[in-house]
């Protein structure tokens, strides 16, 4: 999934290099999206647990590789278990369902509506943090929503209200609770381990269904989706670092050329033009956003 910043992430590294910042959240951006397309392509081909599976398998067999360098206290020491595992689990069900929604939306629909993510993680921060929210960040909590409504309102396009349209909705939810958790276990563990552990979840959840609809890939296709795997870690990498180098509400509405990408991609790649619904929700979701991440430097 193309994964925006969080305006509630806050990076633990200096932040003294915005240029630096910007370009690398741009890289993520374009990167991501394609990587997401890559995985549409696929669900074409294999269910989408099998391919959240290998994701999660190739990814957890990396981390362990690294650990006879690293140690096993860097890679995995936790002081939170229970909560790595609920972030393991918010984790593994927004990945399945992301990838769930490609097969079944098109491109740029499903990558909308999962930008609705930063609207709820403001929404469930004054819930479940404790956190004070503003009326300003209320109205833009509420105009992320309305964007949400647009996309899948009756009359607003071919999705109206089509069953699909949960999916990624659902992702985003779960997404928001992973950042929120995130932010918590922030404060306990560090990176290695936070990559580590919903990595492993992840795996072991999706070990349990992946048998049922197990297709056995080519040799050319189970290339491909190690090094998508890969990839996909890879490009996280560059959103972390992208947050050490510049502030969260800098560099956030930088993310949101992932739309962008997505309408583009979706165009020439699948043939799918996008809806008026699609282009009009999709730019109040990025304006509540950006509004969210820009009143996140004033707090």
């Amino acid at each position: 999934m193309s994964a925006e910043p969080s305006p509630d992430a806050a990076p633990a590294a200096r932040r003294d290099r915005p240029l630096a910042g910007i370009g690398l959240i741009l890289l993520f951006s374009a990167l991501a999206t394609g990587l997401d397309s890559i995985a549409k392509a696929f669900t074409q081909i294999y269910p989408p647990a099998e391919l959240v599976a290998i994701r999660y398998a190739v990814q957890t067999a990396a981390l362990l590789a690294l650990m006879p360098w690293l140690g096993w206290r860097r890679v995995a020491a936790t002081g939170a278990p229970a909560l790595q595992l609920v972030r393991g689990v918010t984790l593994a069900g927004s990945a399945a369902t992301f990838v769930v929604g490609l097969g079944l939306l098109p491109f740029a629909t499903n990558v909308v509506l999962a930008f609705a993510s930063p609207a709820i993680v403001a929404a469930l921060s004054a819930w479940l943090l404790g956190e004070r929210v503003g009326r300003l960040r209320w109205a833009a909590i509420a105009v992320g929503f309305a964007g949400v409504v647009i996309v899948v309102a009756p009359g607003a396009g071919a999705i109206a209200l089509d069953w699909p349209v949960a999916f990624p909705l659902v992702c985003a939810l779960l997404y928001s609770v992973y950042q929120l958790l995130t932010r918590r276990i922030a404060e306990v563990d560090r990176t290695l381990p936070n990559l580590f552990w919903p990595c492993v979840v992840g795996c072991a959840l999706t070990a349990l269904v992946v048998p049922f609809f197990w297709t056995p890939p080519s040799p050319l296709h189970a290339a491909i989706l190690a090094v998508h795997a890969l990839a996909v870690a890879a490009c996280h990498v560059l959103l972390i670092r992208a947050l050490a180098l510049a502030p969260a509400s800098l560099v956030a509405p930088f993310g949101y050329a992932s739309l962008i990408w997505a309408i583009l991609l979706g165009w020439l790649v699948f043939g799918e033009r996008p809806s008026p619904a699609t282009l009009g929700g999709g730019a109040l979701i990025a304006l509540s956003g950006i509004a969210l991440a820009r009143s996140a430097r004033g707090r």
